[in-house]
């Protein structure tokens, strides 16, 4: 199999315009949850939101150009090249939400008696995104809930490290709409505050957007172009839990065996892992059900590698949630700075593993998404280093 690796960031998200201020914003552990604009506060259960500093009504598509264009510039290339590549370079697109602001007008034209296109603009979110990067080949999109980001960079992984293509445009976007907001207040999920991921007094999530994109590429293609490695993609696995559209299995029994999948994928054991970025949404299920897994995988093993989320910096981010936490990942990685949780006073079970160190070596980490309908998905980060 060949080696995949890592060599453009673009990121947008809530207190973040960029890698390094993502960087900064999840490492010195603050919060950009604020109060929302972009979406009806009225008459949910909170008005704080990770909202991102867009001004464009069409904020998926700013979010995707944003993203997408700083990402090639950091990679070192254009649409032009990327479509030079042909069917060798795909688009692999995580999203939920993308199109549900159509879905919504739709349904108040129709109410109005108005007539409309918009049901014809489903899904032109791929449509721009191959057009701004110049993709040709095939635009693969995945939308398994909030796992979306995440599975999107797991089957980069698998078409490119098995052949199929030399390189492929990873990541995804969701932004801020009024279906998520009111739809997750229906399910009584948001937080009545700011979220406290992995915290006795945890009580829902922060609803967040961002745009978040990687250039991903096979080894030898990457040195062939000099370009700069950030990080290695090592391994990758899927599931569901098949146990309830929104809960989680509580116990993690699906959750363990995603993450002992992605290992043996990447051909490691649990104890080379030195970082875990969990899904962290804040709900008291999710984190409960995330302790267990971790546990159940060291089970019989003294160690345990740091586990955080960035939820509570930039929100949870729905299906583009695996991406941005892809982006934090990486660049924790190569600053030797842990990911921090603001918001964490009285960690699950009283445990070590959500309390960071002042400093980190990651040769390994583990980002995972365990989301609705039991979609979970787990991928494997390697230090990039040439010889091994």
């Amino acid at each position: 199999m060949k080696r995949v690796v890592i060599t453009g960031i673009g990121v947008i998200c809530a207190g973040a315009s960029d890698k390094e201020t993502l960087l900064s914003l999840c490492t010195e552990g603050v919060t950009a949850i604020r109060r929302a604009d972009a979406v009806t506060v009225g008459g949910l259960m909170t008005d704080k939101f990770g909202q991102a500093d867009i001004d464009d009504a069409d904020r998926n598509t700013a979010m995707l150009r944003y993203a997408g264009s700083q990402m090639m510039a950091d990679a070192g290339i254009d649409s032009s090249y990327i479509a030079s590549l042909g069917r060798s370079c795909r688009l692999f697109y995580g999203t939920l939400l993308s199109d549900s602001e159509y879905y919504v007008q739709n349904s108040l034209n129709k109410k109005d008696g108005i007539k409309s296109d918009l049901l014809c603009r489903m899904n032109s979110y791929a449509h721009t995104a191959a057009g701004l990067f110049g993709v040709k080949g095939p635009a693969l999109i995945s939308s398994a809930a909030c796992a979306s980001g995440t599975t999107a960079a797991g089957m980069a992984l698998e078409y490119i490290s098995s052949g199929i293509c030399d390189a492929g445009i990873v990541g995804g976007v969701d932004a801020l709409t009024n279906m998520s907001a009111f739809g997750f207040n229906a399910l009584r999920s948001l937080s009545n505050d700011i979220c406290d991921p992995y915290d006795e007094k945890r009580d829902g999530i922060n609803i967040g957007e961002c745009g978040a994109f990687f250039f991903a590429e096979e080894l030898e293609h990457a040195k062939t172009r000099g370009a700069h490695i950030y990080c290695e993609l090592a391994g990758f696995a899927s599931g569901n839990d098949a146990y309830h559209i929104t809960s989680p299995e509580p116990e993690g029994k699906e959750a363990v065996k995603v993450m002992e999948a992605a290992l043996a994928d990447a051909g490691i054991a649990p104890d080379k892992l030195d970082y875990i970025n969990g899904h962290g949404t804040g709900t008291p299920i999710n984190d409960s059900m995330e302790k267990k897994a971790v546990d159940a995988l060291f089970e019989g093993s003294n160690h345990r590698p740091f586990v955080s989320s960035t939820k509570a910096m930039v929100g949870h981010c729905m299906g583009a949630s695996g991406a941005v936490e892809l982006a934090s990942v990486i660049m924790s990685m190569n600053s030797g700075r842990p990911i921090r949780m603001p918001r964490l006073e009285d960690p699950i079970d009283g445990s070590d593993m959500f309390n960071a160190p002042g400093s980190i070596d990651i040769e390994y980490a583990m980002s995972n998404s365990f989301a609705f309908a039991g979609n979970s998905a787990s991928l494997i980060i390697k230090r990039y280093e040439e010889d091994k």
